[in-house]
């Protein structure tokens, strides 16, 4: 009897779930909020005839979910959690193999010596009912000229927690293959492509493309020596849904009415600011006087010395966009964010918000760090400024209609 019971129950639940699950897939997506980093930094000292020194250094980001995520997507929790479960423990692998290398390094190189290094990052791209979309960084510096480094992008199914696989949200691979290459040519005319079509119809007849789901579009990813040379870095490839609206399944084509995107603040975001499938490129650069802010042909300069930036594109229910620009002031430990209007052809600056998605706990002989990932204007965790050694205080916000907080 009891056997039965439990098979009754888990079939109910089963049965819940997947209507849960249809419910939500057939509802126009909304973006979520609750998504954050903690970041664990590690330093290994070792010493020998000629003193002590710095041997390896680490720096662990590990995606981690809130309460309210963890209630409403506890399979998406659990994908995730076992994902940070195989990342960490790939590093401490990492870690007690490149302590060995350093060392022997330093003995036979010693004029040349230089810590080896092993660090891992974590953005969120978007988060909403229908996906979780996030990349991952890994950088690996050891006795090379220069380090390698990687992105790769990670797709979720919101509900379920399982992979979102590319033949799910794309219609056509030879049309796909097709435009990657003609956006890479368009927006790298002057990189010396080696086989690109031939490079690019392969890896999309198998599977292996690097990708993250964008609110707007597709963003594709080709790390260094892919498709070019080490020095051409990062190159990516966004498409968006309404610009070839026939290359995607109709589900995915559909966009939360306000959403925020966080972005890698050294590379272009692209986006359509008018969800009209005009292409809009947004970068950002900074100087010891200002940050300045390019959307399309217009770039501004905001008088405020930031460093080290952290920015999320933020797009409202009635059409306003926004910039929130998380930077390090010089010369201190504190962080502040900037709030800029922005317009496919204009840049107005706000306000600078005494904020930061940086979030700190002074516990020793430590502090803990954790960054919150803005995806959702409509609620979302910021954090009043402090410096590195002190704990800071979160704040509950959302984004009024003049583009700065409103609380609670």
């Amino acid at each position: 009897m009891k056997k039965i019971m439990l098979v009754v129950a888990s079939l109910l639940w089963a049965i819940c779930f997947t209507l849960a699950y249809i419910a939500n897939a057939d509802a126009a997506p909304r973006a979520i909020n609750g998504f954050f980093k903690q970041v664990h930094h590690h330093n290994d000292m070792d010493r020998d005839g000629r003193g002590e020194y710095e041997l390896f250094r680490m720096s662990f980001a590990g995606l981690g979910v809130n309460k309210e995520i963890r209630a409403a997507y506890p399979l998406l929790t659990q994908t995730i959690e076992r994902m940070n479960k195989k990342e960490w423990q790939c590093a401490q692998e990492n870690r007690t193999r490149m302590k060995g290398e350093a060392a022997a390094f330093r003995q036979e190189n010693p004029n040349y010596y230089h810590p080896f290094a092993y660090n891992t990052d974590v953005l969120m791209r978007r988060a909403d009912t229908m996906a979780v979309s996030f990349l991952q960084y890994n950088y690996t510096g050891g006795s090379g000229i220069h380090g390698i480094y990687a992105w790769h992008g990670v797709n979720l199914n919101t509900v379920t927690g399982t992979e979102l696989p590319l033949e799910a949200v794309i219609t056509d691979q030879g049309a796909l293959a097709e435009a990657i290459c003609e956006r890479l040519r368009q927006d790298y005319p002057q990189s010396p492509f080696d086989k690109l079509e031939e490079t690019i119809a392969q890896r999309a007849a198998e599977g292996t493309l690097n990708w993250t789901l964008d609110p707007q579009g597709i963003t594709f990813y080709f790390n260094p020596y892919e498709i070019a040379s080490y020095a051409e870095g990062l190159l990516t490839a966004t498409i968006l849904f309404k610009e070839k609206p026939s290359l995607f399944q109709s589900t995915y084509c559909e966009t939360p009415t306000a959403y925020a995107q966080p972005f890698i603040g050294y590379y272009p975001v692209v986006t359509s600011l008018k969800d009209n499938g005009q292409r809009d490129v947004i970068s950002l650069r900074f100087t010891d006087e200002a940050v300045y802010v390019k959307v399309n042909d217009v770039e501004e300069a905001i008088p405020v010395p930031l460093k080290d930036l952290e920015p999320v594109l933020i797009h409202m229910e009635d059409g306003r966009n926004y910039l929130y620009i998380d930077g390090l002031q010089p010369g201190t430990s504190v962080r502040k964010t900037l709030a800029v209007q922005i317009g496919s052809h204009s840049v107005r600056y706000i306000d600078t918000l005494p904020y930061s998605f940086r979030h700190t706990i002074a516990v020793s002989p430590a502090v803990q760090e954790y960054w919150n990932f803005l995806t959702n204007p409509n609620g979302f965790y910021f954090d009043q400024s402090s410096g590195f050694t002190r704990d800071s205080k979160t704040d509950i916000c959302s984004v009024n209609e003049k583009g700065t907080l409103a609380y609670g």
